[in-house]
């Protein structure tokens, strides 16, 4: 009867230690593409902020232009700057990550930007090379107003 009484216990002691060693795993939350009804507009460009690596100053030239990003609801995108549609393509938008392609940014030195979504505003931020032929690296904030 001793017998019984311990091989009971020891399969009570593991079947309820493998609960606790489950139950207490951490799983990743899962990865979801955006729905926020807010993300799905016409975008206008209202300001760049860039840090260099090295500290150069990264070449801006968008400030005098119009330049506006439509995402729409079938995760496709429009850039167009001065009225004229400069790229079309797809979006994917998963949790702070998004991936453009064809990409908006030349420079851009990955495929994924973050991107920040604050009432108003849409930040999108970027690394990417000085220029085209520069091993120095900039990160670049681009800031996106909502269009009125």
């Amino acid at each position: 009867m001793f017998r019984f009484k311990k091989r009971t216990f020891l399969l009570l002691a593991t079947v309820v230690s493998c609960f606790f060693l489950t139950s207490c795993r951490y799983e990743e939350p899962a990865i979801t593409h955006i729905t926020n009804p807010d993300f799905f507009t016409t975008w206008v460009f209202t300001e760049e902020e860039a840090v260099c690596s090295q500290g150069s100053t990264y070449p801006s030239g968008s400030q005098e232009e119009h330049i506006e990003l439509k995402t729409l609801i079938n995760s496709s995108y429009e850039y167009t700057v001065n009225g004229e549609l400069v790229q079309k393509g797809t979006f994917i938008a998963l949790s702070e990550k998004i991936t453009f392609s064809p990409p908006i940014f030349p420079n851009s030195i990955d495929i994924n930007s973050t991107y920040v979504l604050t009432g108003p505003n849409l930040v999108i931020t970027t690394t990417e090379l000085l220029n085209s032929g520069s091993t120095e690296t900039c990160t670049v904030k681009r800031k996106y107003s909502r269009k009125r």
